[in-house]
């Protein structure tokens, strides 16, 4: 009896140290439903000695979705809901997904845009969080608790002050990949091209 009573006493204790541990970072980030900023993306694969590098700039709005724009090494945009993907080059959609469709699809976008964007509520739902709080720094490794990120993922990790700074992406088949995120700051008004790319046509 008293072991069963010392059991929850730690399992209580770890749920009060996590919370605390979300509402730390929570009220260090100023930035969640609405931000631009610029990204980095290295790909490590395995097999390749030197990463896929790609760079552009993003554009994240809670309700209306994730506008990702490819600046390098081509151009092409793509807009992220729940709902649906559109990729584009030139203004031409080469690539539309729905997920009625696939139904997998909307798993990824959500998990996704959650971690851009911040929204911790939606990532407690997929993954077990744990990390630290350093000065005016914090890292969360993100584990996951089933369903398809945990087919290919090991962990994410996720590093920042006021905002988002760096996602890791540690794949079961020993690929990675390194988001770095710059400049990032509030989106303010949309210029007519911007407008226009978050159109889902």
């Amino acid at each position: 009896m008293k072991f069963k009573i010392f059991c929850g006493a730690l399992l209580l204790l770890a749920s009060q140290l996590h919370a605390a541990l979300l509402d730390d970072v929570k009220a260090r980030v100023t930035l969640k439903d609405s931000q631009r900023g610029e990204f980095r993306q290295e790909k490590n694969i395995a097999s390749l000695s030197k990463p896929l590098v790609s760079s552009g700039t993003f554009i994240y709005l809670k309700q209306r979705g994730l506008l990702w724009q490819l600046e390098k090494p081509y151009a092409s945009d793509a807009i992220i809901t729940g709902e649906t993907l559109i990729q584009r080059v030139k203004g031409k959609t080469i690539v539309k997904v729905d997920a009625k469709s696939q139904p997998g699809y909307s798993a990824v976008s959500r998990v996704f845009m959650a971690l851009v964007g911040s929204d911790w509520r939606v990532l407690e739902q997929d993954f077990t969080i744990t990390g630290k709080v350093d000065g005016t720094r914090w890292q969360l490794e993100l584990t996951p608790k089933g369903g398809l990120f945990a087919s290919f993922a090991n962990t994410l990790t996720l590093t920042g002050n006021s905002t988002l700074q760096q996602l890791d992406i540690a794949e079961k088949n020993g690929d990675s990949t390194h988001y770095t995120f710059s400049n990032v700051s509030a989106v303010g008004k949309l210029s007519s091209d911007e407008e226009n790319k978050f159109q889902l046509k």
